[in-house]
């Protein structure tokens, strides 16, 4: 006897929404262990005085001593996991400065083009950042406007628009970085 197909509900579904897959989890990794490169090359006293965790301060100054690529490829990896612990905006204000308000500037403006334009400018601001990917901007914008269309909170949608704004942030960092 043939076994029917189970049916799924708008539950099912609805509980799955906000989980990252494997595939954007591993590039969420390697964005912030590009993220860690680009706080490795801060002095020792910048990174002394980041807001972070201390073992996070550890491995970044340990980073520096390592001369073999392997060795810190793999020191690399362990900051980002290390930096999945830690508040993305705090991190980026450290390494805003190197962007640049008129950079921070374009990236709000990216942004609100995103959100009303969805698919092209997704694709134009792919184009333009190379690490971007389409996908995880496409979560982004589609969240901001379930956000809207079910009129949360002020707070919640900006909370969802920063959320855009520091992706974007991240891949304009490490795309500037790999040019």
């Amino acid at each position: 006897m043939a076994r029917r197909p189970q049916r799924f509900t708008e539950d099912d579904f609805e509980s799955l929404e906000g989980r990252a897959s494997k595939t954007e989890q591993k590039k969420a990794v390697q964005r912030m262990a590009a993220l860690g490169e680009q706080l490795a090359e801060l002095s020792k006293k910048q990174i002394q005085s980041l807001p972070v965790e201390e073992r996070l301060i550890e491995a970044l100054l340990d980073v520096q001593l390592i001369t073999s690529f392997e060795a810190r490829r793999r020191q690399f990896q362990r900051i980002g996991k290390l930096l999945r612990n830690e508040d993305e905006a705090v991190i980026l204000s450290y390494l805003t400065p190197k962007q640049g308000v008129k950079k921070l500037a374009q990236l709000d403006r990216w942004v609100e083009r995103m959100i009303e334009q969805r698919d092209p400018a997704i694709k134009e601001f792919c184009k333009s950042y190379n690490a971007a990917e389409g996908h995880s901007l496409r979560q982004h914008v589609l969240r901001i406007h379930r956000d809207i269309t079910r009129q949360a909170s002020a707070e919640e949608l900006a909370a969802s628009k920063l959320k855009l704004l520091n992706y974007a942030q991240q891949v304009a960092l490490i795309s500037d970085n790999s040019k």
